[in-house]
């Protein structure tokens, strides 16, 4: 019987001692976001709700549409003045253009990233990503992998995420060299502003790739300089 008792008591404590650890394992986003920045405590907040079923006119707290899901996290963090008192995402960007708060370039976690000039608005996560309520659900995907364009980035002032990369310390996947003197531009076309130009010979880190409608590849690049955006892929060589 004493055996019996100990093993008992051995298997009574490893349960104790599972559970424990399971509730533990379970608590760490929480504390996470209670030390991050508030960058970080959106983002969260955003990729809690993600699949979420949309449903066009909701802000939450189980269905959302596009701008009901940016005001719902902002509102939620106490900070739905950072984009307006609005249920549109067109009023998003209305009111965060009046403010001289918008640009096709310099994104942070945490900004608005709006698309077709307002029609569409999601929350960016970093790298090229925004997480956004979708017709399919609250989804992550690129910037450039939506059917509506990118337009502009809405700056909120939130602070780096401590969870997201800064610019200067992402690792290029491999280098090309500019053939010709290039425009380094927001997005991978044409349309795009131009951020600045790069000199002929450069080398470019390359970051991303895409393919446009032509069928040509666009790559989105790290100059010397520290600056990012896309460039012409066929006026470039290994």
């Amino acid at each position: 019987m004493g055996q019996v008792s100990r093993l008992r008591a051995a298997a009574l404590a490893a349960l104790a001692s599972f559970s424990f650890f399971a509730f533990v394992a379970a608590t760490p986003p929480a504390v996470a976001a209670s030390t991050g920045t508030l960058a970080d405590h959106v983002i969260a907040d955003a990729m809690s709700h993600l699949n979420a079923p949309y449903r066009w006119g909701t802000d939450g707290p189980t269905t959302f549409d596009c701008s009901g899901l940016v005001y719902r996290v902002y509102a939620d963090n106490g900070i739905s003045s950072r984009v307006g008192s609005t249920s549109s995402a067109y009023g998003q960007l209305s009111y965060l253009r009046a403010h001289g708060e918008t640009s096709t370039w310099g994104g942070q976690p945490g900004d608005l990233v709006f698309f077709n000039n307002g029609s569409h608005v999601g929350i960016y996560l970093g790298n090229g990503r925004v997480v956004s309520a979708l017709t399919e659900g609250v989804k992550v995907t690129s910037i450039y992998g939506l059917t509506v364009r990118f337009t502009a980035f809405g700056h909120t002032h939130l602070g780096l995420g401590s969870g997201t990369y800064v610019a200067s310390s992402i690792r290029a996947l491999y280098d090309r060299y500019a053939t010709a003197p290039l425009n380094l531009r927001a997005g991978p076309s044409t349309t795009y502003g131009r951020i600045t130009t790069v000199a002929r010979g450069s080398r470019l880190g390359v970051l991303d790739a895409h393919r446009d409608a032509y069928r040509r590849v666009w790559y989105r690049v790290r100059t010397a300089s520290g600056a990012i955006g896309w460039v012409a892929g066929w006026y470039t060589k290994l």
